[in-house]
């Protein structure tokens, strides 16, 4: 308990700044992760985890500042949430899937994973509910999210560059899941592909 006091009083130091009067931001992991490691923080228990998933969804549905003072919606927010907080093979899988949607002018998502919605209400908000099927390697866990209604949903995590990062979206024991619905998109968009390739073969004899 001494070292996850020890981790959220050091958090709580990035997050105000420094004397110097920088703001820390969300790509200050390399800072965190060395607090988290001298702190001798157990990354694998369930304290950590439920902080990391705090961290990764605070600013979801949340409207930030740019440099300038300008309000800027989370939708507008140039951060990539995805690349930042995704699993390395999910998000490979979903660039891959971005790609063939832009090649036969398609849309990927018409919903945001990560505010569960189209839209988003002013006082969004998400809790973790539950944290269960922790391995070394993965863990599950049940979310809380309040968009205009409450709502629960469930994030696979797993973990690799040394801290956990989000696998799936909505996974389920039948495989009817986020990676499921991308694999099936790239399937459909290379059929198209060389269903193209094969009219234009037969169009040039």
């Amino acid at each position: 308990m001494k070292k996850i006091t020890l981790l959220f009083a050091a958090l709580l130091m990035l997050s105000c700044g420094s004397k110097t009067g920088k703001i820390a931001s969300e790509t200050d992991s390399l800072t965190v992760d060395s607090v988290v490691e001298e702190a001798g923080i157990d990354k694998h228990s369930e304290e950590y985890i439920r902080q990391r998933i705090d961290t990764i969804y605070k600013t979801v549905g949340k409207r930030t500042y740019d440099s300038n003072g300008n309000e800027v919606s989370y939708i507008r927010n140039p951060f990539n949430r995805d690349s930042a907080y995704c699993s390395q093979r999910y998000y490979a899988l979903m660039q891959e899937a971005l790609q063939i949607c832009n090649e036969n002018d398609d849309i990927l998502y018409d919903y945001d994973h990560w505010v569960c919605g189209q839209d988003w209400s002013d006082d969004w908000s998400c809790k973790v509910a539950k944290i269960y099927e922790l391995t070394d390697s993965t863990a599950l866990v049940d979310l809380d999210i309040h968009n205009f209604d409450d709502l629960k949903t469930t994030i696979a995590l797993r973990f690799e560059r040394n801290d956990w990062y989000i696998d799936d979206f909505s996974p389920s024991k039948d495989g009817d899941d986020d990676k499921k619905y991308l694999r099936d998109t790239i399937r459909r968009g290379l059929e198209m592909r060389n269903g193209m390739k094969q009219d234009l073969s037969e169009y040039a004899e």
